[in-house]
């Protein structure tokens, strides 16, 4: 494959998202070595998530209206400087946890900025038939660099010496930024920001962005049903994935190092669906690969509620990662097709923002669940909203639609 414009983003991006895996998974660590309560350890990640429920709605109408090369290039630049400053607060002998938790914010925020305008910019580098094939790609090294190599890089670096895993992620983002600076220039933004040359100038219509673009996702039947579905799997996803290493301990009784391993084995799934998911599309179509994925989650989790088989466990949790994949992929080339493309960060935002919210949601209701009733309970339990967001993408299109409109190409 020869070295286009979208090969040297999707280098740039899994650059980013291995990156993202190996920092993800030394944070905790490098937390443990400056205190030993459980409660600060675990709320380093929830703190890389909390931009998400705080700006996550409002980044989208600001992403509508920046350049988008030169807003992932920037926010590679912040994050490799915060990490490399982390980095040598671990050489000096001066981190704190205060300085861990502010990387963790600001590194968690530049992770949304560039997600969100990452899946904006896929349109402007491809044709709308490529979509399918260009996605299942980010989304395939995405799952090997966040889920896959990365976790798995970041504790062995940071087994080493602490600092590595810091300066590898620093080093990985000047890569990046030069992949990025690269591209050409088809990323200047749709959105005119007018009336933004103050704080409350840019505040005023900032918000008038955003009420727009919410407005035309809750009059187009499709995205709109899409986003509540998303919320629905994910809540689901997020109760059980919260719970699941005490379903490995506790009822497959297996030792605590299986864990990662059984994670392994079905971010595999995810990659394979990553591969293929185009192919597949092409057969079943958008509303049929949708509903099934769902369908496929939601059997995988009823699986997985019933039975302590080890073997039929891997083969849950591959097929549902599989499914999960192929559901992603799928819907981000649905928002990518349908939304106008000046809209298009407003749409990917508020998509994002109810799925990272409710798979926080789910955690918390997973873990109430689980030490109330059970531990397969957060499990059987959340086959529900999984058939509820299956039924709701299943239900007959009506004569008349909105019009996809096509993506700059």
């Amino acid at each position: 494959m020869s070295f286009t414009p979208f090969s040297r983003y999707w280098l740039s991006s899994f650059l980013a998202d291995l990156g993202d895996g190996v920092r993800f998974a030394a944070f905790p660590l490098l937390a443990l070595t400056v205190t030993d309560s459980p409660a600060a350890v675990a709320a380093v990640p929830a703190v890389q998530g909390l931009p998400w429920i705080v700006l996550g709605l409002g980044v989208g109408a600001l992403v509508d209206r920046w350049d988008l090369r030169r807003t992932m290039v920037a926010v590679d630049v912040v994050r490799a400087l915060v990490v490399a400053g982390l980095a040598l607060s671990v050489l000096t002998d001066t981190v704190s946890l205060p300085l861990i938790f502010g990387a963790a914010f600001v590194t968690g925020l530049g992770a949304m900025i560039r997600d969100t305008a990452a899946a904006t910019a896929v349109p402007r580098l491809v044709g709308s038939a490529e979509l399918d094939r260009a996605n299942g790609r980010i989304v395939a090294t995405r799952i090997v660099g966040d889920e896959l190599a990365g976790p798995a890089l970041g504790g062995w670096l940071f087994g080493v010496a602490a600092v590595l895993p810091f300066a590898f992620n620093a080093s990985g983002f000047g890569i990046s930024i030069l992949l990025l600076l690269t591209l050409p220039s088809v990323f200047a933004p749709h959105t005119q920001a007018s009336g933004a040359r103050t704080i409350g100038g840019l505040a005023r219509s900032t918000g008038r962005d955003l009420r727009e673009g919410l407005r035309w996702l809750r009059g187009d039947r499709d995205v709109r049903n899409l986003t509540i579905a998303v919320g629905l799997v994910a809540v689901a996803d997020g109760a059980y994935l919260a719970i699941l290493v005490l379903y490995v301990t506790q009822v497959l009784e297996l030792p605590e190092a299986t864990y990662g391993f059984l994670l392994g084995a079905g971010a595999i799934g995810g990659v394979l669906a990553g591969v293929l998911c185009a192919r597949m599309t092409a057969r079943a179509g958008t509303r049929g690969m949708l509903t099934g994925s769902i369908v496929v989650m939601a059997g995988c989790q009823l699986l997985l509620g019933l039975t302590s088989h080890v073997v039929l466990t891997i083969v849950a949790l591959t097929c549902s990662s599989a499914a999960f994949a192929a559901f992603n992929i799928t819907a981000m080339t649905m928002r990518q097709r349908r939304s106008p493309s000046g809209m298009l960060g407003r749409v990917n935002s508020a998509y994002l923002t109810v799925a990272r919210s409710a798979d926080a949601t789910g955690a918390l209701a997973g873990g109430g669940l689980a030490t109330a009733i059970s531990i397969q309970a957060p499990i059987l339990l959340g086959v529900l909203p999984m058939l509820g967001a299956a039924a709701l993408l299943g239900l007959p299109r009506p004569s008349r639609g909105s019009t996809p409109t096509a993506p700059a190409t």
